[in-house]
């Protein structure tokens, strides 16, 4: 089992530090949970997430799904994690802007993104 936590810290916090453990607050968690049925190769899982009131557009719910024929041994956790997210949420942005367009050859490429911002506002 995978359990990816979200986790919001205060700006002063050093989250390394066990002794300050108790200045988190837990926004999301998702599970990711093999269930045996594929094979060495291909993994097959079913994906849980939870977003804890007040931090989610759900109020509290779960959302579940599957991931199935994942390539386990050519991928790593983020694919998992993306498949997990994809199947379970969906699309959210279908105009990614590191999307090259005819319009935009100078538009960064997703291999060579040095950051989360837009090219205009990466700094």
């Amino acid at each position: 089992m995978i359990i990816v936590r979200i986790e919001r810290w205060p700006d002063d916090a050093d989250p390394n530090d066990e002794r300050q453990r108790h200045r988190r607050t837990d926004i999301a968690q998702a599970i990711m949970r093999n269930d045996h049925s594929g094979s060495r190769e291909l993994g097959n899982y079913e994906i849980s997430l939870y977003d804890p009131p007040p931090y989610n557009p759900w109020s509290g719910t779960h959302r579940s799904g599957t991931v199935e024929g994942f390539p386990r041994r050519d991928l790593g956790v983020w694919d998992l994690l993306y498949r997990a997210l994809s199947t379970t949420i969906g699309p959210r942005d279908p105009g990614n802007w590191w999307d090259t367009t005819e319009d935009d050859p100078g538009a960064p490429h997703s291999d060579d993104r040095e950051s989360d911002q837009p090219a205009d506002k990466a700094s």
